[in-house]
């Protein structure tokens, strides 16, 4: 914990794993009462909840419409960087960014 890991698991993706292999049944989220600075989540949901009205309707699946981004091609990047770094940079390899 004298390094800020208070889980006992190093490093965030792996506590994030934990986390999504442990989590137990669905909650029912039906009387949830969230507030301002819940607005991601709110919508988050919103979006999801929208993409199964869609499935439901015969419309493309979510992710799956132009342009649409082959799983092997998606990076992931864990890091502090300066504000003045281009976010679309991190997790490409030298390679990809000269083919870019």
């Amino acid at each position: 914990m004298k390094l800020g890991d208070y889980t006992g698991i190093r490093g965030i993706p792996n506590q994030d794993m934990a986390m999504w292999e442990t989590m137990g049944p669905i909650a029912d989220r039906s009387r949830e009462r969230l507030g301002a600075s819940d607005i991601a989540i709110v919508q988050f949901r919103r979006v999801m909840v929208d993409a199964v009205r869609r499935f439901a309707n015969g419309e493309a699946v979510l992710g799956r419409t132009e342009p649409h981004i082959p799983v092997s091609e998606l990076r992931s990047f864990e890091g502090i960087v300066p504000k003045t770094t281009d976010w679309r940079t991190l997790g490409a390899s030298d390679k990809e960014l000269a083919t870019a």
